[in-house]
């Protein structure tokens, strides 16, 4: 149990220095495309993880698909995609004022 709390916050950790990375070489607004480009890449960065979007017509719009050995995660990241565009969208309108 213990390892796999481990294994989620590994997860986590990377998954999220990985899209701060990411946006900090953004200078404009995203959509949620771009958006998608960021979640795959810094999930891609860990280990062992296999990941894609699943088809459109079989899972909807944004289904993420994440392989671990021989588990399977199916996740609906509409939220995630919007939250993430969102928050650096204000921040980015924030600092362009300024």
């Amino acid at each position: 149990m213990e390892a796999d709390k481990e294994w989620q916050e590994e997860i986590a950790k990377t998954f999220f220095l990985s899209i701060l990375s990411d946006l900090s070489e953004v200078q404009e607004t995203l959509t949620d495309f771009e958006v998608k480009q960021l979640i795959i890449g810094g999930l891609k960065k860990i280990p062992g993880m296999e990941v894609e979007w699943g088809e459109m017509d079989r899972f909807g719009k944004s289904t993420l698909l994440i392989k671990q050995n021989s588990n399977l995660l199916v996740i609906e990241a509409t939220p995630l995609i919007s939250t993430i565009r969102v928050l650096w969208n204000d921040y980015q309108s924030k600092n362009q004022i300024e």
